[in-house]
């Protein structure tokens, strides 16, 4: 409970001093001035985001190809893709008077 409210307090401090920074910078610093640092800061700002943007890109096409990795590494030669046993599974718990198949032997493992 006091790592929250710590995180509140730091929350409330940088609001405070980047509010009353903003009023300083305005009172003081030239119109070029600001005008030039709140471009620099908003290129900075599109460049960050772009950052995050292709990182996410790079870590979803990573995260997938190593799904696939291990899934080849782990399900054995012949053996069904767990999707196609699912589908079979939900197809034959519609029909009610197909015969029951235990589905750790379909699966070829069991977790039991």
């Amino acid at each position: 409970m006091s790592r929250i409210f710590w995180v509140g307090v730091g929350v409330t401090v940088t609001v405070i001093v980047v509010v009353q920074g903003r009023k300083i910078v305005a009172r003081f610093a030239p119109a070029a001035v600001v005008e030039s640092a709140t471009d620099q800061i908003n290129d900075a700002g599109a460049r960050g985001l772009e950052a995050v943007r292709v990182f996410r890109a790079e870590f979803t096409d990573a995260r997938r190809r190593r799904e696939a990795e291990l899934r080849g590494a782990l399900l054995a030669d012949g053996q069904p893709a767990p999707e196609d046993v699912r589908a079979a599974r939900s197809a034959r718990h519609r029909r009610a008077d197909g015969p029951a198949v235990d589905d750790e032997d379909e699966l070829g493992y069991s977790f039991f």
